[in-house]
This record gives structure tokens, sequence and C-alpha cells, in this order.
């Protein structure tokens, strides 16, 4: 058995080895010598380098690094890889799930953590037709991980039902569910944070496209996804009507959750400031971009005009990352403990009270309490329609209990005048 520390990878190694410029090589410091570790290397070179689907060294480095990291959690639990079972597998996978990255300081993604547990499977699979591993890994002929479509909206945060031939990244334990509301006065913070409304900037230089992100989640319901689909087609036909600020105007959201389609209402004040940005910022940004394209793209939200690439779309992990940032700058944390991994050293530290889906969860109870403002007796069966919820109970079970934390402004008519904007 070799040392943990001793399992050393190279990228690009010398070329006497025969590998492919770029490829990775792993290797062992044992007895005081350098050796090549023949059975991971050689399983990149033939599966990754050779005839994989992505010829590239970034993607071959990423199946490298999951390879060393799992030899050097069976060091740890001083088990060698030709020994390694299933339930080796899925006890190194769930102590990721629990686990923090040094290298980002937050939880490994379920993205990731699927990734790596597949690198591990397909390659104990590699070895078996190898004649240099016989044990149960990979023997199955389970599925690896699939994000599951799960029946109500809450997919960030629950799980479907799984089915007994497959194999999921994730532990079979349903987690408890978690809705946060924002409440009115971190809510009016981070949106006077973030940015102006575009049709009404009274002055104000900074991009507006950031209070648009926001202003769909919490004044509309739109899930992130379903923000970041959305094209100018959808709003240049529409002629809003400046006196009725608060009358809602229909559009159409395609591929919603489960790939549905629903029709939403979006308060005129929003459509201004999405056609005034579409005019607006959102042409500066296309005539920064110094890439030539055929067609120009129909994505409503772009990167600045001001980023490394003006003009084209942006991703959800970046307006994830946007509203975290806001969070952490506007001092709305929460304290929380994180372990490192291997070693189990367990800290504290501030991380974002709120993820961007709880500007959903806001619009829900916002709209609650708006609506019996104005009279409606039964407000959930709006608030249904808006979120896509198929069944009305859902709607019911899951904000049942977070309407009373707005109780204390009464008279409300819409939800703007509820925030005082």
């Amino acid at each position: 058995m070799f040392r943990a520390a001793d399992i050393v990878l190279f990228i690009n190694p010398i070329q006497s080895l025969g590998l492919k410029a770029g490829a990775p090589a792993l290797f062992l410091e044992w007895n005081d010598r350098v050796v090549l570790f023949e059975a991971p290397t050689i399983f990149l070179a033939e599966r990754y380098v050779r005839s994989g689907s992505q010829q590239s060294p970034h993607t071959w480095a990423k199946a490298a690094y999951a390879l060393k990291s799992w030899f050097q959690y069976l060091q740890a639990v001083d088990k060698d890889w030709q020994d390694a079972s299933e339930e080796d597998r899925i006890s190194y996978r769930e102590a990721f799930l629990s686990a923090i990255s040094p290298k980002t300081g937050h939880l490994y993604g379920v993205a990731g953590i699927r990734d790596n547990m597949t690198v591990i499977r397909e390659f104990h699979k590699f070895c078996s037709t190898k004649d240099s591993y016989f044990g149960d890994i990979g023997k199955s002929q389970k599925i690896e991980f699939r994000t599951p479509i799960d029946r109500d909206f809450l997919a960030h945060i629950q799980s479907s039902p799984r089915s007994a031939n497959r194999d999921y990244a994730l532990p079979k334990v349903r987690p408890a569910m978690k809705l946060h509301p924002i409440m009115a006065t971190d809510l009016k913070g981070l949106l006077n944070h973030v940015g102006p409304q575009a049709a009404h900037r009274d002055g104000d230089l900074r991009p507006a496209r950031d209070r648009l992100i926001f202003d769909l989640g919490w004044a509309v319901g739109l899930r992130l996804d379903e923000i970041n689909r959305l094209t100018t087609l959808q709003f240049l036909s529409l002629v809003p009507d400046v006196s009725s600020p608060f009358t809602n105007l229909p559009v159409t959201i395609y591929h919603g959750k489960g790939k549905k389609t629903r029709q939403v209402g979006i308060p005129t004040w929003l459509v201004m400031d999405l056609l005034a940005y579409i005019v607006g910022e959102r042409a500066v940004s296309l005539r920064a971009c110094k890439s030539v394209a055929r067609s120009k793209p129909i994505n409503l939200l772009l990167a600045h005009a001001t980023s490394k690439a003006p003009g084209h779309s942006i991703t959800n992990s970046a307006i994830q990352k946007m509203f975290r940032q806001a969070c952490l700058t506007l001092g709305i944390v929460e304290t929380v403990q994180k372990e490192v991994p291997l070693s189990g050293l367990r800290f504290l530290t501030q991380a974002p009270k709120h993820s961007i889906h709880d500007l959903r969860h806001t619009y829900a109870v916002l709209t609650y309490h708006a609506e019996r403002a104005n009279g409606n007796s039964e407000p959930w069966k709006k608030i249904q329609a808006q979120l896509g919820h198929r069944h009305l109970q859902t709607t019911i079970d899951t904000y049942l209990s977070h309407v009373e934390i707005f109780t204390d402004q009464p008279g409300l008519f819409d939800v703007r005048k509820m925030l005082g904007l």
C-alpha cells in the first residue's frame, strides 16, 4: 500500500511515455522511487484522450483529478483500489455531499460529484475487462445519477420517486423542505443595490439588467431558468399603457419545469422596464460585441457592454453568483458550519441567507397579501396559475405557513406598494 500523499498527477508528462500532448498521467512515489501508476493512466489515455467524445485537455485533467481524489480516499481508509467495493464508492460519494471544496470554500456541486462518480465507476469497469479488478464496482447495469424531474416546482430541494434500478449520486434520504421568503426590508435593500429600473433611472447610470432579473423573480414568480430563457420577441410586440402601471400583460413562458408552456402576467411597469432595457442597455451591449454573427441573438439578457464577452448570453451560474454576492455585500447572511474533506476539520463561516430561487417564494407570499387586500377570497388560484403548479393543493401546502410574515402591512393593493416602491 502506497501512502496517500505520494500520488502525483502530471499533465503532459515526458513524451517517452508515448502519451499525447496534454494527456494526464498518475505516478506513485513508492520506496523512494517514482513509478507510473499504470492502470489509471492507461484508462485515461484510452477512454478520454484517444477515443473520448470531448477532445479537451480540460476534460482529461478533470477525470484525472477525480481518480486521484478517489485513490487518496481509499488510502485514507486503508484500502487498496483493487479491493474497493461499491459500498466504498457510495461512502466516498456521501462524504463529498457533506464536504466543501478547499478551492472554492463552498459545498461540492451535485453535478461535479455525479461526474466524478461516473469516472470512478467507468475506471473499475475498464479494469475488470483487463482482468486487473474483480470487485463489484460497475458490475450492475444501474444508471449513474440523473437529475430527477419532480412533480412540483421545488426541484432544487426535493427528490422525485426513485426506481430500484438507478444508482443516484445523492443519498436516498429525502431532505427537509426549506422555504425562505425574503423579508421586505432585505428585498428593498437588494433591489436598490443591484441597480436602477431601466425606464426610471433618475440619473442612476448603473446597469439595469440585474435589477430586471430580480424583478422577474419577486414580481412575476419566474424560475431562474425561465428568466434566462426569455427572448426579446416575447416583449417587442407588447404595447404597455403607461397610465395603468399595475395592469398585467400576458406573456407565454416556454420550456418551464417539465418542458411545459404556460401564460403568466407581467405588470406593465416591468414590461416598460424590459422594453427600455432592450432598446438601451442591451443594444449597447450588442454594439460592443466584437465577434461577427450572421444573426443577432434574441436572448433577452446579455452580458454587460463592459464585460469580457459583450453581446453574449449569460449563464445561470453567473446570475446565481451575482445574487450570492449581493447578499454577502449587504450582510444578508447566516452562520453555517462546514467540514474540510478527509481531515474532518470543522469551521464556521458566513454564507448568503437566501438563494435566487427565494425570489419566487417571495412572489407567492407578497401576492397572497396583495390579492387579499384587493378583496380576492381565493388568492391561491392566481398564485397557482402564475407559478405553474399542477395542483392547487401544492401551492396552499407549500406557502400556507409563510403568508403571515407580512401581516403588519394592511391596506395593500399591489406588491410594489407593499414594499414602498
